[in-house]
């Protein structure tokens, strides 16, 4: 995570941003399309919004993000996923193998419920290049979290793809981790009790465990870029980038600028950064979330709180 005078300022021009950005961004979330097959009472989705009609992310959009990428020679995670289900469309296919012609340093991820994953859909996805899958095991609609229920679908995972499995953690009531071998993909499969371990995801899931008043720093809008298919660039991973309820979130469109750069550098995400780097009381949609920090360690919470008063409080 880089802290800089810059990280809280907006760039002056596109070199700066490009700078900046090359120098702190470590995570690069795209949502290539909308669709999502569940309504998991954990998640926003749950409403059944994103059960219509299947949106796309514009070509044009995408040859945006995969070009700065590529100037920058980008060399870390690139994940496909957002409140949709990565799975749902084949044309994943495509944008896997474009990113991997484009971006040979990168690590392509994807974070899946598994539901269309099958022995030949895993095939084409190690052939397009693709190097992480997370297979997020998941509770019927309104149904609550349970060990057995985890594990009998994970059985059916591991039947489907004809694999074996090595089950590295569990712990009752909250969570099974796993990992399925293969030659070209890491596969991890995790159950999670999301009603102990989940986020309030802004205010807009309920029955989940939240915080009353945060005080600690979030690393998101320093380390991560995150756009939602319709191109709207958000601070996170827990702020949805179409409704209306976190319309004022966002940074804007990525139509609104000329490069992700100028998006991650501009004056709302800068305004983001300088509000979520002191350990000081955290506005809403923060307040509640249970969104780890990157440590824990006083030293650490001692040089970004040096950063806030040096760089912000000033």
């Amino acid at each position: 995570m880089f802290i800089g005078k810059e990280s809280f300022n907006p760039a002056p021009d596109r070199e700066s941003a490009k700078s900046l950005f090359a120098r702190g961004v470590q995570r690069v979330e795209i949502e290539t399309h909308s669709y999502c097959n569940r309504r998991c009472n954990y998640c926003p989705n749950v409403v059944g919004d994103r059960l219509g009609e299947n949106k796309q992310i514009s070509p044009e959009h995408w040859q945006m993000v995969v070009s700065n990428l590529q100037e920058i020679d980008y060399a870390h995670n690139l994940v496909f996923q957002s409140y949709n289900e990565p799975l749902a469309d084949r044309s994943i296919h495509d944008r896997l193998k474009e990113a991997r012609a484009a971006l040979p340093k990168a690590r392509l991820m994807i974070y899946s419920n598994g539901d269309y994953l099958n022995q030949s859909y895993l095939a084409e996805l190690a052939e397009a290049g693709l190097n992480y899958i997370h297979v997020s095991i998941h509770t019927k609609y309104n149904g609550k979290y349970s060990d057995v229920d985890a594990l009998n679908q994970i059985s059916k995972l591991v039947k489907r793809l004809q694999c074996n499995i090595k089950y590295e953690s569990i712990k009752q009531g909250e969570f099974v981790i796993a990992k399925i071998p293969h030659a070209k993909i890491e596969i991890e499969v995790r159950a999670i009790n999301y009603f102990q371990h989940g986020n309030d995801r802004g205010g807009l899931v309920e029955g989940v465990r939240k915080l009353t008043s945060r005080t600690s720093p979030c690393h998101f809008p320093f380390a991560h870029f995150y756009m939602g298919f319709s191109g709207n660039i958000i601070p996170c991973c827990h702020i949805r980038s179409d409704v209306d309820e976190h319309a004022k979130y966002r940074y804007g469109n990525l139509s609104d600028f000329g490069s992700i750069f100028e998006a991650y550098a501009g004056q709302v995400a800068t305004g983001w950064r300088r509000h979520l780097i002191s350990l000081e009381p955290k506005a809403a949609p923060c307040d509640t979330c249970t969104a780890g920090f990157l440590s824990n360690d006083p030293q650490v919470l001692g040089q970004v709180q040096r950063a806030w008063e040096q760089h912000v409080r000033g």
